[in-house]
């Protein structure tokens, strides 16, 4: 059997929790924080709104899965009101693991969905919405539009989730069967 706590942390993961998908909290609220005007990737990819589905029907998505781990990556000495291109290179370091973490997954576990911040960007263009997803194993789901309290998530997984300038913490999560 897979250790999926040890796998997390060898592809450099700074915190790793091993969930129950019932610890994930969601609301219908956040999912609506996913609109035209408060995010630019809105209407642009499948795992984003509108193309993400109903809240209703996300939630049963969740709600399948019967084991999960809650990630960070964890950078230090960043100012997040200026320091855009150590931000993007951060998230891109984190996707770039929860990549790497939810192939690993899919080797031994059935139904295997990666979650992270922001909208997939996994292809260099998504085919939404003329076209059926290029990637729907790999795909990344977003946490927002999904509804995911990101913060009482991490707080029942036993994780720190303090926002404090200076420290970026990128957040994933791995659901599988």
């Amino acid at each position: 059997m897979l250790d999926v706590a040890k796998c997390a942390r060898e592809v450099g993961f700074d915190h790793v929790a091993l969930i129950d998908p019932g610890m994930v909290v969601t609301s219908k609220e956040l999912s609506e924080a996913c609109n035209p005007q408060s995010c630019q990737r809105y209407g642009t990819c499948w795992t984003c709104p509108p193309g993400a589905g109903a809240f209703e029907d996300i939630q049963v998505n969740i709600r399948s899965k019967n084991a999960g781990v809650l990630v960070q990556t964890v950078r230090d000495d960043v100012d997040f009101y200026e320091d855009w291109d150590v931000l993007a290179e951060t998230r891109q370091l984190h996707n770039g693991r929860l990549d790497r973490l939810a192939a690993m997954l899919r080797t031994e576990f059935a139904g295997v969905l990666a979650f992270s911040t922001g909208g997939c960007d996994v292809c260099d263009s998504c085919s939404y919405p003329d076209a059926p997803c290029k990637q729907p194993v790999e795909q990344r789901l977003s946490l927002s539009a999904h509804g995911v309290a990101v913060g009482t998530t991490c707080q029942n997984a036993g994780m720190d989730y303090s926002f404090q300038n200076g420290r970026i913490r990128y957040v994933g999560m791995v659901l599988y069967e």
